[in-house]
């Protein structure tokens, strides 16, 4: 394989990539995760793109050996990129690690049936799945062994029915930006693999899926610039934009007040009441259904849930759980909360007003059973 010639012809390909990995490693130390998973996503891009070519120089050198490892190579790698390429795309919404790890079996079962190839001496295998075969005109052609041979195909759509899946609950939700970019880029992803299948080409889905990739990334940074940079939930500008905007998907409201911060800031510093606002950030984040809820920062120790379009027993549970969890830390807050019923006449601002008022009779609560006296702290 020429290495300068691939360079050269993959120009476009490369260049998205360095960008990816700059802004990747770039911002690793804020977004580590995200991060990490972009860089690991970007290498199987290029090494997919190595794959090709090895694939191509094996079948115009008539090495039948080297054509179908990187054959097999490329069906294998395919469907990894589709499914790391759905795992970028939904890393904002809380999906358990279980989910994951079920759409990953097919990925498993995918690498066997691709291995059956390589065993190239063994007559009844080698043609299993796929293999070549010198030509008429001396160059090899490849031919389909079975219907196994589809069987990185019917896993990739798959993957792109579960993008399209997890896009359309986004969409549903206040997540209607998040899903419009996805939207775009899963019927890209569909083009691309339809025209790989009707023409037989491979060097196609690498730098789609690059693009993309890189189009997601960028959109998560610009999002990420909506967010408290101390909790990471949306700060108050996010949240007066989203009740302004989506105020009629609006059906549920959670308002929480910290209990106790200025005594912890007043005693044991600020450094320690960053502490407790990261920690109760935390607990929230992992209380909510992120597909249907979202949590904003209006200031030092307020914070309010908005429900888009869900459920009152989701409601209700969302806030049990947050009462348990928080119980479960050295901190405490007040929490009120109101659901509309769709064939109520309560407006959103009334679910503000209800929801406050009760939040603060929680707090009223709390000190009179505590003994502690508001004004002295």
């Amino acid at each position: 394989m020429d290495l300068l010639n691939h360079i050269i012809s993959n120009i476009p390909l490369i260049s998205v990539s360095v960008v990816m990995f700059y802004l990747a490693i770039r911002n690793i130390r804020v977004r580590r995760n995200e991060s990490i998973y972009f860089i690991l996503f970007t290498s199987i891009v290029l090494i997919l793109s190595l794959v090709v070519e090895a694939e191509k120089h094996g079948t115009n050198h008539n090495d039948i050996v080297l054509a179908t490892v990187f054959s097999s190579f490329g069906y294998i790698l395919r469907p990894v990129l589709l499914f790391l390429f759905v795992f970028l795309a939904n890393l904002e919404t809380k999906h358990s690690q279980k989910f994951y790890l079920l759409w990953g079996i097919p990925l498993v079962v995918n690498f066997f049936i691709y291995m059956i190839p390589l065993f190239i001496s063994v007559p009844w295998m080698n043609k299993l799945v796929f293999y070549y075969e010198q030509g008429s005109e001396g160059v090899l052609v490849f031919h389909r062994g079975s219907f196994l041979n589809f069987t990185s195909h019917f896993i990739s759509a798959g993957y792109i029915g579960l993008l399209i899946y997890l896009t359309t609950i986004k969409f549903h939700s206040k997540h209607r930006r998040d899903a419009i970019i996805m939207f775009i880029c899963a019927g890209i992803i569909v083009g691309t693999v339809t025209a790989e299948t009707l023409t037989s080409r491979s060097d196609l889905l690498d730098g789609t899926c690059a693009i993309c990739a890189l189009v997601n990334y960028i959109f998560i940074v610009t999002v990420s610039s909506a967010k408290d940079s101390l909790t990471q939930l949306y700060d108050r500008r996010t949240y007066e934009e989203d009740t302004s905007k989506y105020r009629e998907l609006i059906n549920g409201v959670i308002q929480i007040d910290m209990n106790g911060l200025k005594y912890i800031n007043d005693n044991f510093g600020h450094d320690a009441g960053d502490v407790a606002l990261i920690t109760l950030a935390r607990v929230f984040l992992e209380s909510i259904e992120r597909s249907s809820m979202c949590i904003y920062r209006l200031s030092g120790d307020e914070f309010v849930i908005l429900m888009f379009n869900g459920k009152k027993e989701k409601l209700e549970e969302t806030v049990s759980l947050i009462k348990e969890r928080i119980n479960k830390t050295n901190y405490r807050a007040a929490i009120g909360s109101y659901f509309i019923d769709k064939n109520s006449t309560a407006t959103f601002e009334e679910a503000l007003r209800v929801s406050e008022e009760l939040m603060y009779v929680d707090k009223a609560t709390y000190y009179q059973s505590a003994g502690i006296d508001r004004r002295k702290i």
